[in-house]
């Protein structure tokens, strides 16, 4: 139980547990857990000993007659050391060894992309409500794109700096679809090649991960980048243009064609590059 306690107030003070945790009290939790069972730990030894301290103050000859014997050893030196090497071992081997993310790209596919737009809506939806957008607004007000730059920035190119969750999300929102139509947008994630749709073979795909509690839900969202002509080679060879799973910014002309009955957001890549990976790369 120390180890454990540890191990959990060591990700809070490092802060390491902001990469794993939602910023609510969830983190305070974990906290809590460590200092629970700290004490825990403490008042068993403390009880072990005073059950030590007894049992020597109770050690001395019954007589010939006194059948009363006593049976200090409660568990087996193999029953303490399978339960070390059960509880102990793999939880320190992971806090050592883990890289705390998903370094797999396949990790990524198995887990699906997230495909409803819905999903992110609750995070992303107060993102685009420009500020008294609405007042006075009649029933024939329209979003506009002067709304859209009052809560979007624009790079020193002239790019919407936009999330890939929000670019996914507008394919839920047909208002800011005909905002966005044709504009020129930049955007951060990390790159896989598309195995989907790829006409052509002209698209990558581009995503970040969404967590609803830790980071073990984690959920990628998406959106492809397609190229005017053959998309570059993103796989996990040497040989690659992109190592798959590598952080790229991208940056081009938003689209949204219907494919398979859907609507797609797109981005229509003028120029994609590698970059540094964000402090906290995963959207809570």
């Amino acid at each position: 139980m120390l180890i454990w306690a540890g191990v959990l107030l060591g990700f809070y003070a490092t802060g390491e547990v902001k990469s794993f945790i939602r910023p609510e009290y969830l983190r305070i939790c974990s906290l809590l857990a460590g200092l629970g069972l700290g004490v825990l730990a403490v008042f068993n030894l403390m009880n072990l000993k005073k059950e030590t301290d007894c049992c020597h103050d109770h050690d001395h000859d019954h007589g010939d007659g006194d059948e009363h014997e006593h049976d200090h050893e409660d568990t087996s030196i193999t029953g303490n050391a399978a339960m070390f090497l059960v509880m102990v071992i793999p939880m320190l081997a992971a806090a050592a060894f883990s890289e705390g993310g998903y370094q797999s790209a396949q990790t990524i596919r198995n887990k699906g992309f997230v495909d409803d737009p819905n999903a992110v809506k609750a995070r992303v939806e107060d993102d685009f409500q420009a500020p008294n957008a609405e007042d006075g607004a009649g029933e024939d007000w329209e979003y506009t794109l002067e709304d859209l730059e009052k809560v979007v920035d624009r790079s020193d190119a002239g790019n919407l700096l936009l999330t890939v969750d929000q670019l996914f999300y507008t394919t839920g929102d047909q208002e800011i679809q005909k905002v966005l139509e044709g504009q020129p947008v930049e955007t951060v994630g990390q790159v896989l090649p598309e195995i989907g749709y790829n006409p052509g073979g002209k698209r990558v795909r581009v995503f970040t991960l969404m967590v609803t509690c830790c980071r073990a839900d984690a959920q990628p969202v998406s959106i492809p980048l397609e190229f005017a002509g053959t998309a570059p080679v993103v796989n996990d060879e040497e040989t690659a243009e992109f190592k798959e799973m590598s952080w790229i910014k991208v940056s081009g002309t938003m689209r949204y064609p219907i494919e398979d009955g859907r609507t797609q957001a797109v981005i229509e890549v003028k120029e994609m590059t590698p970059t540094e990976e964000p402090v906290n790369e995963i959207m809570f």
